[in-house]
């Protein structure tokens, strides 16, 4: 999908770190996926060809799935590519006559609500990693502490919010793929 043209120099700045940010986590989620699937090959051929125990490469993998899908729900936030219940924008379309800006309320208000749970549930996480830290949890087979692998929420968690907030601040046409395949469709439709 080629880049939307911005007048505005700021909805331009906007969009370009939310896709530079989602790019960085698309590249750092194949390296992921990569190291994960290394860590089960070794883990299963450890296991059950060379009968040794590696339960370092279990938790490992563990980790790393963990990561993978944090790094994940961060990139689908930047493309507004989350799951959604659309049933109130077909009921808006179908009965008002301008469903564009009523949807462009509503989904702002979406925005909004998802950031504020996710705001504090960051909160209450945060809080107790650094209760974790400060008892010194350690990993059962890894040489580090376990608030190391526990932030790796706090971190996707803090992606999330930033994509979110972006999305928010563009304008309604550019959130995602889907509303500009609709914005698409209706202008073939004209013709």
């Amino acid at each position: 999908m080629k880049q939307p043209e911005f007048t505005n120099k700021f909805h331009r700045f906007i969009y370009k770190l939310n896709k530079n940010i989602g790019t960085a986590e698309s590249v750092l989620s194949m390296i992921t996926m990569w190291l994960l699937v290394v860590m089960v090959i070794v883990f299963i051929l450890a296991r059950y060809v060379f009968k040794i125990s590696m339960p370092w490469s279990d938790e490992a993998a563990r980790y790393l799935l963990i990561l993978l899908g944090w790094l994940g729900a961060a990139y689908a936030a930047s493309n507004g590519d989350h799951l959604e219940i659309d049933i109130l924008g077909a009921l808006v379309k179908k009965h008002t006559k301008n469903p564009d800006k009523i949807l462009a309320i509503t989904d702002r208000i979406s925005k909004l609500l998802s950031m504020s749970f996710l705001g504090v549930f960051m909160f209450y996480y945060t809080r107790f990693v650094f209760k974790m830290a400060k008892i010194g949890t350690a990993a059962v087979a890894l040489p580090f502490k376990m608030w190391i692998p526990m932030s790796f929420v706090i971190i996707g968690g803090l992606l999330i919010f930033i994509h979110t907030l972006c999305n928010l601040l563009l304008p309604r046409e550019h959130w995602s793929d889907v509303i500009n395949a609709e914005n698409q469709k209706k202008g073939t439709e004209e013709k």
